[in-house]
């Protein structure tokens, strides 16, 4: 989106950055333009109690503070949207229309006053104060009755235009460049935070794809400082049966896309059942569950997850034959893809893993290695779900009851068996 501003109009070229900065700005003025309402009506309420005490009152001075009194009460009762939308514009009348009216109306009485002298500037800096949105209905506010005023002047005979414009046009023309510039840099500024929000919003994006909404939050709130935890947690990995032979003859692009369907639709199923992807290695998925953040009865929940993703998978293969992908691995025999699943359940180290310059979120220990011997017992047992006796113990009664003990393995640096249930 381009930020560029017109340099005469001091508004952004872009329409919709524009209304974007107007939108923002009233968030910060609103308050300010309340407070403009109930100055303006309660100073002309009492300039007329003056005129009323001074026993002056007359038609020609009492139509401007009636004006000015009516105006601003009619906005106090409209909603915010309206102020927004027209506020501005009724604000206008009064320096524009009303207060050279005000001067023509009472011009005898305020020509003899002896500090008319400092009604043009008067009238420069409140108006080009009171419009903060846009700076050509600045300038024409504070212009217009600065002008208007300038005729009250008749009367100081000693004031002659090289005066004229050293006492009131120049001071009044460095009030103009100044809200120039001021709006200018609003604007800039205004500019520059957007694109800074924009750019930390799409980090925080980038960030939450690659490291899931859970973890990149903890990454965020300990600026990336993830202190290794001991914590009980459930591993799962997962891995496609066959996949060298059902992505040998598919070109990068077909596997990439492939791979990519799988995973989405995988992950869909982890996020489910509160489960953190890990990493991705090949076609081998790694989850935890209870890490970074706690999760009850996550032996269950990963028994849970395991089951759906396998249900996923029979709907991937039906899309897969719909779409004809299924020829890549039907041509080798393979009637449909089947998975590997291995859970395991214990004590892991958690953290921040890698070197200074990078770094990965992941589970470190025996949990980790038994899970992906679990995983690869599969083919052992002709199963697609293994897991230990550990996660057995752990399992609901309904789950229970689909399980069944396959057999044993024995594990590296192990004299003991490890029992492996399936499902």
């Amino acid at each position: 989106m381009s930020s560029s501003i017109d340099k005469i109009k001091c508004t952004f070229e872009n329409p919709e950055l524009e209304q974007q900065y107007l939108d923002d700005k009233w968030t910060r003025v609103s308050s300010f333009y309340s407070k403009v309402i109930i100055f303006f009506v309660s100073a002309s309420s009492l300039y007329l109690v003056s005129l009323f005490l001074r026993n002056t009152v007359a038609i020609k001075n009492i139509i401007n503070p009636i004006i000015f009194i009516t105006f601003p009460l009619f906005l106090i009762f409209k909603n915010d949207d309206f102020k927004k939308k027209y506020l501005e514009k009724f604000l206008l009348f009064l320096p524009i229309i009303n207060m050279p009216l005000f001067f023509y109306l009472d011009f005898e009485r305020l020509s003899n006053l002896p500090h008319i002298a400092f009604m043009p500037l008067f009238n420069s800096i409140i108006w080009i104060s009171i419009f903060p949105f846009n700076f050509i209905n600045a300038v024409l506010a504070s212009t217009i009755p600065f002008l208007a005023s300038l005729a009250l002047m008749t009367n100081y005979d000693s004031l002659n235009i090289p005066l004229f414009i050293v006492i009131f046009f120049v001071p009044h023309i460095f009030l103009v460049l100044n809200k120039w510039k001021l709006e200018r840099d609003n604007r800039l500024n205004f500019s520059k935070s957007k694109t800074i929000e924009e750019n930390r919003q799409l980090m925080q994006e980038t960030l939450k794809r690659y490291f899931g909404d859970t973890l990149s939050d903890k990454i965020i709130s300990q600026k990336g400082e993830l202190e290794g935890e001991n914590k009980w947690v459930t591993i799962l990995f997962a891995d496609l049966s066959a996949y060298s032979t059902i992505t040998e003859n598919m070109s990068p692009e077909v596997a990439l896309d492939f791979l990519n369907e799988y995973f989405s639709k995988m992950h869909e199923v982890i996020k489910e059942f509160n489960g953190h992807t890990l990493n991705y290695i090949g076609d081998s998925v790694m989850v935890v569950f209870g890490a970074p953040e706690k999760l009850k009865d996550h032996e269950i929940q990963a028994v849970k997850c395991s089951l759906k993703m396998k249900e996923k998978l029979k709907e991937l293969n039906q899309e897969w034959d719909e779409k004809e992908t299924s020829r890549y691995w039907q041509n080798h025999d393979i009637q449909s893809i089947t998975m590997r699943i291995g859970i395991h359940t214990g004590s892991v180290i958690a953290g921040n893993v890698g070197s200074q310059e990078m770094l990965q979120y992941s589970t470190i220990g025996d949990t980790v290695n038994v899970a992906a011997r679990l995983e690869q017992a599969n083919k052992d047992y002709e199963t697609d779900i293994s897991f230990s006796q550990e996660i057995y113990t752990a399992l609901t009664k309904e789950l229970n009851s689909k399980a069944n003990l396959s057999g044993e393995i024995v594990l590296k640096g192990r004299t003991t068996p490890t029992k492996v249930y399936s499902i």
